[in-house]
């Protein structure tokens, strides 16, 4: 591993992610305009593999929506990128600290992103990973990068070939799923119509469904800018001044806290990642017939799922929730439900590991009962060994399937060794694998992989 050699005009300010085989730095450039930038750097020649991967993808796919190029510099292991930093809010951050959307918000957030993947399907460049990690939501809009697991094809190619790509295909099935988890979030007079174009997207044949999701869009709302979330002055500080992602705390009943009452939005992502998943492995004949004689059936599953509750009673100008609720009716939200939403933040992005290691394990437990791939991302490092078998495992409960995924309760986990950002941490006695491999990055700790015992 080598590090970084600064060159004129280029000083780096702190390191941003690290693994085997690649780096991300945070670097200042100077010059009349000091600006921030991020440096993407391989530390090895698979890295370097990788990295020129990326730099063809973003170079190929240049445009709106796409992290933007500013130059190349020669490094130890070949040639390091440099990369306009994206002022603005992770989309991830958005996702985990705001339940209710406006439906402009919603259509200002997804149509752009729709608009990118399909120029980029276009030119031929599949993403291969559309994730809300990697997507940051600014001004001007959404802006995509973690072009790592890009895939290059011919452009221009039409669908017969362009459904032989892998990252096609993943591209599709992210924007579907991402679709889903901020549609189900739209409040207000809008929302009927969110849950029936949420009903919709997931009856569309995977080849159509950026060109449904954007006119579906377009016909929901005009786009409005995202009303970012206000700094939490209880919120305990971001690691390392790194953005911090915080995941959402589901509700749990009071007469049984340890069975979790799915939510709406829970019960859409997993019956619309079931009809999708089966839906997708029929032949074109079949799932023709499948659209046009089955769909009912599903439809109504899900409008089931989507139908918004009773509304709640009105509260007037001034008055807050717990004074407007009956006497002996609890509210909607709970002072524990904030404070425990708190706790799990800061052990993520703290210092402890051990506390990290809890935090994430309950989160995993709450991704693996949605089936949800996007919620992983929350918990799993992106890359990982770790991410990689969660997302099999989940794929295969989605079809139907089972899956050995690792299911432990960390009682009394014990930390076995920790160098900087890296933790080994034994899980128990009892349980199998017997300790897990965490990392910090600019969203606090993740999980890497599992580590079974000798």
């Amino acid at each position: 591993m080598t590090s970084f050699r600064e060159r004129p005009g280029i000083r780096v300010v702190r390191l941003l992610e690290r693994d085997a085989h690649l780096e991300t730095l945070l670097v200042r450039l100077d010059g009349d305009e000091p600006r921030p930038a991020v440096l993407a750097r391989a530390l090895d020649g698979l890295g370097a593999r990788a990295r020129r991967r990326e730099l063809a993808a973003l170079d190929r796919g240049r445009g709106p929506g796409v992290t933007p190029v500013i130059d190349v510099v020669e490094d130890d292991m070949g040639a390091a990128t440099l990369l306009a930093r994206a002022p603005g809010t992770g989309l991830a951050r958005l996702l985990a600290e705001r339940e209710s959307w406006q439906a402009g918000e919603a259509v200002g957030v997804l149509l752009p992103l729709v608009e990118t993947l399909a120029r980029l399907h276009d030119v031929g460049v599949a993403h291969g990973r559309v994730a809300a990690s990697d997507i940051t939501i600014g001004e001007e809009g959404p802006v995509l990068g973690g072009f790592l697991q890009a895939e290059l094809f011919a452009a221009h190619a039409p669908e017969v070939a362009r459904e032989r790509v892998a990252g096609v295909a993943r591209d599709r099935a992210a924007i579907r799923e991402l679709a889903v988890h901020v549609l189900a979030r739209v409040a207000g007079a809008r929302m009927p119509a969110a849950r029936e174009l949420t009903v919709a997207i997931a009856a569309v044949p995977a080849p159509e469904v950026l060109d449904a999701l954007a006119r579906g869009l377009r016909d929901l709302a005009a786009a409005v800018p995202v009303a970012m979330p206000e700094p939490s002055a209880a919120a305990s500080p971001p690691v390392r001044g790194a953005q911090r992602i915080v995941p959402v705390t589901r509700e749990v009943s009071a007469p049984d806290a340890g069975r979790r009452v799915p939510r709406p939005l829970e019960r859409v992502r997993a019956l619309v990642g079931t009809a999708r998943a089966r839906l997708d492995a029929l032949s074109a004949a079949r799932r023709r017939t499948a659209v046009g004689g089955g769909a009912a059936l599903a439809v109504a599953a899900l409008l089931l799922a989507v139908l918004p509750p009773p509304p709640a009673p009105h509260v007037p100008d001034g008055a807050s929730a717990a004074t407007a609720a009956p006497t002996g009716t609890p509210t909607s939200e709970a002072p524990g439900a904030a404070s425990a939403s708190g706790v799990r933040t800061g052990a993520i992005s703290g210092d402890d590991p051990l506390a990290a290691v809890v935090a994430l394990l309950a989160r995993r437990e709450e991704c693996l009962a949605e089936l949800s791939l996007l919620c992983l991302e929350e918990v799993d490092q992106a890359g990982s060994a770790a991410l990689a078998d969660d997302r099999r495992g989940v794929e295969a409960l989605r079809g139907g399937g089972e899956a050995a995924l690792p299911a432990v309760d960390p009682v009394s986990p014990q930390l076995v060794e920790r160098l900087g950002d890296s933790a080994l941490v034994r899980l128990g006695p009892e349980t199998a694998p017997a300790s897990l491999l965490i990392v910090r990055g600019e969203a606090g700790w993740r999980i890497r992989d599992w580590i079974a015992s000798d």
